[in-house]
């Protein structure tokens, strides 16, 4: 308990914050979902540049927008994306249906001699056995044969019974393990009576002060025995004499533990060998890096060793329970590498073996080449799994490894791979980007399998949602579905417009094919796709420009715009300023250059990308599909957003507390300092904060019916800016100076 008030003193009570802080969380962290060339298949993966991007996800496909679009988010301002990339599943609930695969070549060691079955254990001495445990071995196909292990402790036995005759100050030495001498004193104060002492009294101060072994009463409770901790032929007791020892009657000299080690505790790979070896015919076993190898004594695919299960050694040291075949003259496949993702992409790679830079037999280089073109080097490998240099570690590295490959010992020889393959290199094949039947199903995706975009269902911060390049009514609709329900309204989403649309077919989409038009304050539509220049000719081909979906470059204005400055997200992400896209150098179609098409998309809440004379190419609308909710523009919904979800983390500290009047003062003086802080950051329609916003967590949203409920409810207003989307200029005639002349005459 806290300070009593007993005597007089003066006592410091630090109070709880009568406000408490709120976080401001992100606002312009995008989850985009789409096809890529590479990269691992429905898992959400942070990237944050396009570099990084490239690194995990590849580079431009002619059947990837994502690429282009992660491209344009970046380079309008973009900091923080989450990329999920998807293929086609033959269940969408089955995550492991997806028909994507990986390319994958085997490198076979160089011609070797017929080999025998041998088995390597995982564990290193020494090894930590209980007598009777055992090996059972199976060779050649033949019946098991069984070791055992054998250790017992040293024990010596007083060759008196009590009551022992001891006195005070009297001693007994002893050795243990053929360690030092050990010196026990026998104190009066350690007995009821130390002349007539009992063999559980003696066991007693023995044990209080001997290391490495214990005594107990034997023989019916009379006699002491001293038993070293140890069990093997290591294990010792040797009474060398003391004062007390005419009392006790201990023999003298050494007595010593039994068995077939020398430690069961600790049983080295030698006494492995020596035991195995004389009771399993046919064996050789050896010691690697201190773990055990049982090898066959025959050679060819007849030879086989087995560790049976029923064995209860193999466990601690290491072996399986798998027959395991030699082989026959010839070479064996010795390293499988694989695409490190799924996709074609690895079939245009290539590994070459070579020998080591370090000049070492037993080691090897690895390089990888993409198009023929070297772009890994991983030098000096062993296929030694005991060794720094494995080759599964170096390779595989998850920050050092391999960006293309990953690499599987097959265990098949000790040698490493052959070094001198007949095509010069390893080529990959197989591989396959799983993109035949790819539907909109597999872009929505399934949150049991966590597929699809509902591979973000584990990032907690995605604000933003994309999906480049699937422009359909029932991916729209989802991507709505997803941050209304999905993500509780935590979420928005940037619609990109189906390719080819006139302004009349972007209405016709929104209002009728898709159903779109006032669905949700959660989603904003834009119009029309836009044109870049052409980034990759080798991959699109000898055209000047490309038409793209502009949901990247949107996506990165929002991103831009945001972290233009405290309170960015109040923003419309839209004008000549505030919404000028980056990269872009035109629009799929001309007509969004007319007024007359604006007007017919703008009242549709469809936002048109645009350019005026001497302006920039930008976002010309910020509106919500819903043009009649409370927040129905971009800035308003988006910024509501923040607020709610700021908010809801900010107010945590009140789950489980009592449910008090001081409680929910505490939330309202918290909210309000928080809405105070966006008031200054431009959030809402004026600078008077009884004007901007109210907050009221009071008794009459809380009866004692609400309480008892264990709710606490509060209800916060905000009073939202709304952008300028239309500038009115009135213009007259000056008449002020006729003015003045007729009010002058007047007078």
């Amino acid at each position: 308990m806290g300070n009593q008030l007993l005597a007089s003193k003066v006592v410091i009570v630090e109070e709880e914050p009568r406000i408490r802080n709120v976080p401001a969380l992100p606002t312009a962290v995008v989850g985009a979902v789409g096809v890529t060339e590479r990269g691992p298949v429905g898992q959400a993966v942070l990237v944050t540049s396009f570099e990084e991007f490239v690194e995990t996800f590849g580079g431009f496909t002619p059947n990837s927008d994502l690429a282009l679009a992660a491209q344009a988010f970046f380079e309008n301002g973009g900091q923080t994306l989450w990329v999920v990339r998807t293929v086609h599943y033959t269940d969408i609930n089955v995550a492991a249906s997806k028909t994507s695969g990986e390319a994958t070549a085997n490198v076979p060691t160089a011609a070797l001699a017929p080999s025998p079955g041998t088995v390597l254990g995982s564990v290193s001495a020494p090894f930590d056995l209980e007598p009777g445990d055992t090996l059972a071995v199976a060779v050649d196909g033949g019946a098991p044969a069984t070791a055992t292990f054998d250790a017992t402790h040293a024990a010596r036995e007083s060759g008196n019974a009590e009551p022992f005759a001891l006195a005070d100050g009297q001693t007994l030495t002893v050795a243990i393990d053929g360690g030092p001498v050990q010196l026990i004193t026998f104190l009066a104060s350690e007995f009821a009576a130390i002349g007539a002492a009992t063999a559980a009294e003696v066991a007693a101060v023995i044990n209080a002060k001997i290391a490495g072994a214990k005594a107990t009463a034997t023989a019916g409770g009379t006699r002491v025995t001293i038993t070293s901790d140890r069990r093997g032929t290591s294990s010792g007791v040797e009474v060398t004499g003391g004062t007390a020892n005419a009392a006790l009657g201990f023999a003298l000299g050494a007595v010593a533990g039994t068995g077939n080690v020398a430690d069961i505790d600790a049983v080295t790979p030698a006494e492995v060998k020596a035991v195995v070896e004389a009771a399993v015919a046919g064996v050789t076993v050896t010691s690697e890096a201190d773990r055990v190898r049982i090898t066959s004594n025959t050679l060819g695919p007849t030879s086989s060793v087995q560790v049976q299960a029923a064995s209860t050694a193999d466990d601690e040291l290491g072996l399986d329970n798998a027959v395991h075949s030699g082989n026959a003259a010839g070479a064996l496949d010795t390293l499988r590498v694989d695409g490190k993702w799924d996709g074609a992409y690895a079939n245009d790679i290539r590994v070459l073996i070579a020998a080591a830079t370090s000049g070492a037999a037993d080691e090897f280089n690895l390089t990888v080449e993409d198009n023929g073109l070297v772009v890994e080097v991983f030098p000096n490998l062993s296929m030694d799994d005991g060794k720094p240099n494995y080759v599964e570690t170096a390779v595989n590295h998850p920050d050092r490894g391999s960006n293309l490959v990953r690499v599987t010992d097959l265990d098949a020889a000790a040698s490493p791979p052959n070094d001198r393959p007949a095509n010069g290199a390893y080529a990959l094949s197989g591989g396959s980007d799983g993109l035949a039947g790819l539907d909109d199903t597999d872009f929505i995706g399934s949150a049991a399998a966590k597929t699809g975009m509902h591979a973000l269902d584990v990032v907690q911060n995605v604000s933003l949602l994309i999906v480049p390049g699937r422009a359909t009514p029932a991916v729209h609709n989802a991507m709505l579905s997803y941050c209304e329900v999905t993500r509780d309204k935590g979420c928005f989403a940037i619609l990109d417009p189906p390719a080819g649309q006139s302004a009349t077919g972007i209405v016709a989409y929104v209002e009728a094919t898709a159903g779109l038009l006032n669905l949700s304050e959660f989603a904003a539509i834009y119009w029309p796709r836009v044109r870049i220049a052409n980034p990759s000719k080798t991959v699109f081909g000898n055209v000047t420009d490309l038409v793209v979906p502009p949901s990247g470059h949107v996506a990165g204005v929002y991103a831009r715009v945001d972290s233009s400055r405290p309170g960015g997200v109040y923003i419309p992400p839209a004008g000549i300023e505030n919404g000028r896209l980056l990269g872009v150098i035109g629009f799929e179609t001309d007509e969004v250059l007319e007024e007359a098409k604006r007007d017919l998309v703008f009242p549709k809440n469809i936002n048109p990308l645009t350019t005026f004379p001497g302006a920039p190419r930008h976002i010309d609308g910020a509106r919500t599909l819903k043009g009649d909710g409370n927040f129905p523009t971009v800035a308003e919904r988006r910024g509501v957003i923040f607020i709610e979800q700021s908010l809801k983390l900010g107010v945590l500290f009140a789950k489980h507390a009592n449910n008090t009047p001081a409680l929910r003062a505490t939330l309202a003086r918290t909210a309000t300092a928080f809405l105070l802080i966006q008031l200054k950051n431009g959030a809402f329609a004026s600078n008077d904060p009884k004007k901007a916003f109210f907050v009221d967590f009071g008794d009459a949203l809380n009866p004692p019916s609400v309480v008892f409920s264990r709710q606490v409810v509060g209800r916060i207003g905000l009073a939202t800016a709304k952008p300028a989307e239309f500038i009115v200029l009135r213009f007259s005639q000056d008449t002020r100076a006729l003015d003045a002349e007729l009010a002058e005459a007047a007078g």
